[in-house]
């Protein structure tokens, strides 16, 4: 495949060629958010509107946000809902089954994990408290179990990863401790299995790297196989199964239960690392957005794509405005997608977003937009032309890695990231002057050690 590379005003851009359009046919704004945010969350709640939590407003740990916003996909509006007690980045947002949303965990403005929840209730519009996990994390699991309970799961602290394991019951306000598993786990998933049981799945961890299975029924772990991946997605399947995407690659592979093993299926036709995936009403998964690499380049993906579980397929699925990463995307009442938020990068290092997208028409089958999308790449020299012509680069696979098995406390200063190990990526940024240097990799390697991807 052979990509273009060029720059305007300084920004280094990228296409997959040809370009068949800069925009997707089924891809169309939606109202803004009222604040920038990345890292937040979105719910989809029992009325048809969506509860939009937390993040942080500029890529930092400086600007966290404890307020929340409410989307109404009937009349494309945004209002208030409420302010937590607590900012937080890198939480978890689950709804229960009596309406309310249970948020938990994440890094607060102390720069510190936290192990304060807090209780939405949308009938009010009120926050309220919802007792303390016995641990402090952030970037966890919070899974809805079919007894109405909810599974917390591994995340990260000062301590390190996360393999105690709690579980929260909405009709006492309560948390208790629930069986350990066998390693502590950052950036996994967790995706409740049509029998009940529990699959978390890949993130950084100094264990063995194996997928993990719980069951309720039993309160115990058991091996799941090895599935070394990072900054992935995991969607459960109509017919069971789990498909595993990306994490700085373009493989996936499906998880049977009944078998108890991987295999794998069609790779997605761009690597990705750090997207979203959303199960759409026919039972197709759509992927949008991410992080790549062209070569050498890290890229921001606008483009998205669409597996078809019974073609065993990959199609593509249009061009978002705006690239994006740590973004949300939500399957609405009416079958859209609302895609809201993120980070892209810009020639002073970056800013988080408050646009949001619409996908329609998402349902049906087949291919709703062009094969190829424009990308954003980290800031390149700024005495580079605009008129520079584009120049042709092959793209290399397997992408270059980051190293993060860094355990160190989650308050540390992002200054403190220019010491970050870095393996396979260019050493040097082609900057205009010291500075710009300075401030692109705090942002970078800050963002990095954060997501522990990409």
């Amino acid at each position: 495949m052979v990509v273009s590379l060029f720059t305007i005003g300084g920004l280094a851009m990228a296409t997959l060629a040809p370009i068949s359009a800069l925009a997707g046919c089924c891809w169309s704004p939606a109202a803004p958010m009222s604040q920038a945010r990345e890292g937040h969350t979105a719910t989809p709640l029992g009325n048809g509107d969506v509860l939009v939590v937390g993040g942080s407003s500029d890529g930092s740990l400086v600007n966290l946000i404890n307020g929340a916003e409410l989307y109404d996909a009937r009349t494309n509006q945004w209002s208030p809902a409420g302010s937590m007690q607590y900012p937080r980045f890198g939480h978890t947002a689950t709804l229960l089954p009596d309406g309310r949303v249970l948020v938990a965990g994440g890094i607060t403005s102390t720069g510190h994990a936290t192990t304060t929840a807090e209780l939405y209730d949308p009938a009010t519009r009120r926050w309220s408290p919802a007792g303390g996990m016995a641990v402090q994390r952030y970037f966890h699991t919070a899974t809805l179990l079919k007894n109405g309970k909810v599974l917390v799961t591994g995340g990260q602290n000062a301590g390190g990863y996360v393999a105690r394991t709690e579980l929260y019951d909405p009709s006492t306000n309560t948390w208790s401790p629930s069986a350990s598993m066998d390693a502590g786990y950052f950036g996994s998933t967790a995706t409740l299995l049509q029998d009940g049981r529990v699959l978390v799945a890949g993130g950084e961890t100094l264990g063995d790297g194996r997928a993990e299975l719980y069951d309720p029924g039993t309160n115990r772990w058991s091996n799941a196989g090895i599935m070394r991946r990072t900054g992935h997605t995991a969607t459960l399947l109509e017919n069971g199964k789990v498909l595993v995407a990306g994490g700085n690659t373009s493989s996936a592979q499906l998880y049977d239960p009944a078998t108890d093993q991987w295999s794998d299926t069609a790779p997605m036709m761009v690597a990705r690392v750090s997207h979203v995936a959303t199960l759409l009403a026919d039972g197709r998964v759509l992927v949008t957005g991410g992080g790549s690499y062209i070569g050498q380049t890290q890229v921001w993906l606008s483009s998205a794509e669409v597996y078809d579980p019974n073609a065993n397929r990959w199609d593509p699925g249009g061009c978002m405005a705006d690239s994006r990463w740590a973004h949300t995307a939500t399957l609405l009442a009416d079958n859209r997608v609302l895609v809201t938020g993120g980070w892209v990068p810009s020639e002073n290092g970056g800013r988080s977003l408050t646009g949001a997208e619409l996908l329609e028409g998402a349902s049906g089958g087949g291919p709703f937009g062009p094969a190829t999308c424009p990308t954003v790449s980290v800031p390149q020299a700024a005495n580079a032309s605009p008129s520079t012509p584009p120049s042709a680069v092959t793209v290399s696979s397997p992408p270059p890695t980051i190293s993060t098995r860094s355990r160190s406390s989650p308050s540390q200063p992002p200054i403190a990231t220019l010491l970050a190990t870095v393996t396979g990526y260019p050493a040097a940024l082609a900057l205009a002057g010291l500075g710009a240097i300075v401030v692109a990799g705090i942002v970078l390697l800050w963002r990095r050690r954060r997501r522990r991807s990409f």
